[in-house]
């Protein structure tokens, strides 16, 4: 009896799993979830004009100074959703002064380059805050484009 069900199960395993003359189509992949939407990279420029700002000739950098010294390379750019919630950071590189076109003894601004790498999309406000300066807002929408911050 166990000899005569043993072939009889081979069969239908094979039939059930495709081995006979007519395979069956194989079944479609799952579909797929998108993908989760990349992160936003935040560049800009942060400037202090005069006579915010002090300059070495012999680094070609400058910083704050005064009540403006909290600004120099290094301080930090906040990146937050609209309920305030710290979503990255960066910082300022070193300062470089924007030379008078009449006179290559002056600089007339300090300028900060900042990038903000990993910053979630999706929020659809963005406050950028440097140093302790207080939060800009922006569109999400526009932070494609370079910022430009100032003081002074």
């Amino acid at each position: 009896m166990i000899r005569r069900t043993l072939p009889a199960a081979l069969a239908l395993t094979a039939a059930l799993t495709g081995c006979g003359s007519n395979p069956e189509p194989a079944a479609a992949p799952p579909p797929t979830k998108s993908a989760a939407p990349l992160p936003l990279l935040i560049r800009g420029t942060f400037s202090l004009e005069l006579p915010k700002f002090i300059w070495s000739e012999e680094t070609h950098t400058c910083a704050g100074m005064g009540g403006y010294d909290d600004i120099a390379g290094g301080t930090q750019v906040l990146v937050t959703d609209p309920a305030g919630v710290n979503l990255a950071v960066g910082a300022l590189d070193d300062g470089q002064p924007v030379i008078d076109p009449d006179d290559d003894s002056r600089a007339t601004s300090c300028l900060f380059e900042f990038e903000v790498p990993n910053v979630p999309s999706g929020k659809g406000i963005y406050g950028i805050e440097v140093g302790r300066r207080g939060k800009v807002q922006y569109k999400e929408a526009d932070l494609g484009e370079k910022l430009s911050l100032s003081l002074g």
